[in-house]
């Protein structure tokens, strides 16, 4: 079992200070559209961020797994805000990542195990897609 920690200190209107168990720190805000500030982290983008993030590195983990190795990797990532039974929740997230490899077989497969065993996935209950790109390298 593993503990992880944040804390956060109320600023001023609408905008905080996050700190990670680990050290990482930033300031956060509501978005524009909720009365929040421009150019902070928000609530909603960090919890897209946590899915797209969490994808990479199980990505990563299982090629490492499966001794398969990629030139590069990116993800474009978009979560839906939607007002639900008069809760606003994100619905569903969209990740299209983007991979250059030589070996498409094997890196499609290992966006499916990623898919399965992404743990902030997992702990989630947003509908999330995968729309995977792998392709091969121009090398």
């Amino acid at each position: 079992m593993y503990m992880y920690k944040t804390k956060i200190v109320y600023e001023k209107k609408r905008i905080g200070r996050l700190s990670c168990g680990n050290g990482f720190k930033t300031r956060f805000s509501a978005p524009p559209e909720f009365g929040g500030e421009k150019d902070f982290a928000t609530p909603e983008e960090l919890f897209v961020a946590s899915v797209n993030t969490c994808l990479m590195l199980t990505f990563e983990s299982v090629c490492k797994k499966m001794n398969i190795s990629f030139q590069s990797f990116e993800c474009d990532c978009e979560g839906t805000l939607e007002n639900v039974d008069g809760k606003e929740m994100i619905t569903k997230i969209v990740l299209r990542p983007k991979v250059i490899g030589e070996d498409i077989e094997k890196l499609e497969k290992a966006f499916l195990l990623a898919e399965k065993y992404c743990l902030v996935t997992n702990s989630i209950k947003s509908e999330v897609v995968l729309e995977s790109n792998v392709g091969e390298s121009d090398v």
